[in-house]
């Protein structure tokens, strides 16, 4: 038996299981963007500053210490795992409802465990041949799959940005495969893609859950 609640349009008339439903479905779209804005935001902000400081350092050849570039390599990501705990500790309780939350939670999350599993592939196989080609491709990968995710939550929630974001990392992963030989211009992109796409999105997102 179908226990969802039906509405009567042309009576016009609601129940409050009616009611329920509708505010479940007006409810879950803030409190799944929450957390993920905040984690995307923060992560786009850390590694797209990291991706630029490093492009700083070769165009500009700034002779930075061993510890100045230990702190722009691992920093970034110390920070990361501190913010990730803090935010995913204070959003603990909003848990998506809905169906379609569940279904945008599950894609961001499989292409978090995807990511995993691709930089395992590519740094293993990297160290390997000693190819430093192979390492930076792994990006433009990630920018692919990204795209894919961002695609999916276009087609869920039919949002025109949603539709942008998706063709702005798919664009990104493109441009970086054709970048490889050109340091510079492959962590200049991949800067401005992390703080715009990924920090960009990720504002918007914690922006428009607030509202």
């Amino acid at each position: 038996m179908n226990d969802d609640p039906v509405i009567d349009v042309k009576s016009g008339d609601l129940t409050s299981g009616d009611l329920s439903f509708l505010k479940s479905l007006v409810s879950e779209g803030p409190k799944a963007q929450a957390t993920a804005g905040q984690v995307f935001m923060t992560a786009g902000i850390l590694y797209g500053v990291q991706c630029l400081l490093n492009w700083l350092g070769i165009v500009m050849k700034l002779n930075w210490s061993p510890l100045v570039w230990l702190l722009v390599g691992f920093g970034p990501t110390a920070l990361f795992i501190l913010a990730l705990v803090v935010i995913i500790w204070r959003g603990r309780g909003d848990q998506p409802q809905g169906v379609a939350a569940r279904a945008l939670n599950a894609a961001y999350t499989s292409a978090g465990v995807a990511n995993l599993f691709v930089v395992a592939v590519f740094g293993y196989n990297a160290m390997q041949e000693k190819s430093m080609v192979l390492w930076l491709l792994y990006p433009a990968v990630i920018c692919i799959i990204q795209g894919s995710v961002w695609y999916v939550a276009f087609m869920i929630r039919r949002k025109p940005w949603l539709m942008a974001v998706s063709a702005g990392w798919f664009a990104s992963g493109l441009a970086l495969g054709g970048l490889i030989h050109n340091i510079s211009a492959y962590l200049l992109v991949l800067g401005v893609t992390l703080l715009v796409l990924m920090g960009g999105s990720g504002w918007y997102m914690l922006r428009t859950a607030q509202k």
